[in-house]
């Protein structure tokens, strides 16, 4: 809309000013009330924007009525009950299925003529994963986040990230045809960043299991996913070639062994897999890396096409782990390191050793005293000098045992005794 400013002029006297006032609080009342609808009918907008677009089909209105009642309001969709967590003693799967991979070996690979010919193959295969939290006001399960997965046997077994079911307290796995399931998570290895989940049911179409280990550097494989919505862009399809087949990569304080593909890989990828030209899964896509470096300047430089997926033979065998035991057991106490070496030790005139840069909140590290900042010298009277030097010590042990750790704070040496805990209980 256009508007006009116009002018008065002093001389018109006190009845003209009078006047004005009149018709500009008259202008403001009106585009209160303008602005003030459009405000409102924005919300709206975004409140349906945000809905999800998958949604049920209309049950088939009946042909005929006995009485003329009112037709009752759409129900909402059911929120999803918790989700229940079988515990890590062992046997605590006990009565679940078995794991019934459908395993190729080299001899039996089948190369698909083109990339349409493997995506047709393997999307139905292919699933979303929504974790649902509850919202901290009203206490009710809300949608918190959402990755992606597939599935790994006919009896409803699906692999995802751990991180994409962290803190979950329901998930709902979302099929290639918009059908939704709740889902149980059977275990979760925080570590290797691997979770397996069952949903009811038999005759899912499983994706068939490739060899990780034969890959070669310049081999095509295919990314399929989620990214950034697991609604909105369900089934997103990326084509690359593997660009290392054993890089080892420190993702969040975990150091894995990771494939390394040109494949874009996206936030709500996670879980999601790397399919090699025979349809066959290979690996699980995990992260991606958005900083190349830095310039001299200081700035970051951004990087693209490095993305990593989990070998699957490595998936494989800590699914097979959960499922035995009910989860995987990881020995640590809860810090991130980095090692200060000789040279830093004496420019800064501290010891060469492990200095703490985070603690878990609530880890045993915590609950024992140990702080960021901390430079750990021994380990039950060992000198450590490397993070493998502590983070082998500390693995080496059994949940429960007792480590003593010497550390220097501000001057001094402490001997500050810790509990081994359970990496998967506390995250990290």
């Amino acid at each position: 809309m256009e508007s006009e400013r116009t002018r008065t002029k002093q001389s018109k006297g006190f009845t003209a000013l009078i006047w004005g006032m009149s018709i500009l609080a008259c202008v403001l009342l009106v585009a209160f009330v303008v602005i003030g609808t459009g405000y409102f009918r924005i919300q709206e907008v975004r409140a349906a924007i945000s809905q999800p677009i998958f949604t049920e089909a209309p049950a088939e209105a009946p042909t005929a009525a006995p009485t003329a009642e009112p037709e009752a309001a759409p129900t909402a969709e059911p929120i999803p009950e918790s989700t229940p967590l079988p515990t890590t003693e062992p046997g605590a799967t006990e009565d679940l299925p078995d794991l019934e991979l459908n395993i190729q070996g080299q001899d039996e690979m089948q190369m698909f003529a083109s990339i349409p010919d493997v995506v047709e193959a393997a999307s139905a295969s292919v699933v979303g994963i929504i974790q649902y939290q509850p919202n901290a006001r009203t206490g009710r399960l809300e949608e918190y986040g959402s990755g992606s997965g597939f599935i790994v046997s006919e009896n409803g077994y699906v692999l995802t990230n751990a991180h994409v079911v962290s803190g979950a307290a329901a998930v709902d796995v979302l099929f290639s045809d918009g059908e939704k399931k709740t889902a149980l998570i059977v275990g979760a290895d925080v570590t290797m960043d691997v979770a397996v989940l069952k949903v009811e049911g038999e005759g899912y179409p499983a994706l068939p299991i490739g060899d990780s280990s034969a890959l070669r550097v310049g081999e095509y494989v295919i990314a399929i996913g989620n990214p950034l919505s697991t609604y909105q862009l369900y089934g997103t399809v990326t084509f690359g070639v593997i660009s290392g087949t054993a890089r080892e990569i420190n993702i969040d304080g975990f150091v894995n062994t990771y494939l390394q593909t040109d494949a874009a890989i996206n936030f709500g990828n996670s879980g999601g897999p790397l399919i090699n030209m025979a349809g066959q899964v290979v690996g699980m896509n995990a992260a991606k890396s958005i900083t190349a470096g830095y310039d001299s300047n200081g700035n970051t430089v951004s990087a693209e096409g490095i993305g990593f997926a989990l070998p699957i033979n490595n998936v494989i065998e800590i699914a097979n782990v959960i499922l035995r035991e009910g989860g995987m057991v990881r020995p640590g106490i809860g810090v991130t390191i980095r090692a200060v070496d000789e040279e830093t030790a004496e420019l800064n005139q501290v010891p060469a050793g492990c200095r703490i840069e985070d603690v878990t909140a609530g880890a045993p590290a915590d609950q024992a005293g140990l702080k960021v900042g901390d430079i750990v010298t021994e380990v039950d009277g060992f000198v450590v000098l490397e993070n493998d030097d502590m983070v082998e010590y500390v693995r080496s042990k059994a949940v429960g045992d007792v480590v003593e750790f010497t550390v220097y704070r501000e001057g001094e040496y402490l001997t500050i005794p810790v509990a081994i805990g359970d990496m998967n209980k506390f995250g990290n």
